[in-house]
């Protein structure tokens, strides 16, 4: 009797924790990317939060450089805040 609840509990959790732990993960896609090259080809990183952070992942890297707007670049949505509407008028 008590191996059969405690596998019925046991996966009932596995269950639970698999349906609520589950994330989409993904690398960060920032709105910048530094691209750095050489004679063989080139390296883009595209998770620069800013121009600046871009500028100084270039810096030093020799041969052709640069920072450009990540085109796949989509912000978080962020909601508008909720304008409180004047309460109208009844005729």
């Amino acid at each position: 009797m008590r191996n059969p609840v405690i596998l019925g509990v046991l996966t009932i959790a596995v269950a639970l924790a698999l349906v609520t732990g589950t994330r989409q993960s993904h690398a960060y896609e920032g709105p910048w990317c530094a691209r750095t090259g050489g004679s063989e080809g080139y390296v883009e990183s595209c998770s620069m939060r800013s121009f600046q952070m871009c500028l100084s992942e270039i810096r030093g890297s020799g041969g052709s450089a640069g920072c450009s707007p990540n085109p796949n670049y989509r912000p978080a949505f962020v909601p508008a805040p909720q304008v409180k509407r004047a309460q109208q008028l009844r005729y």
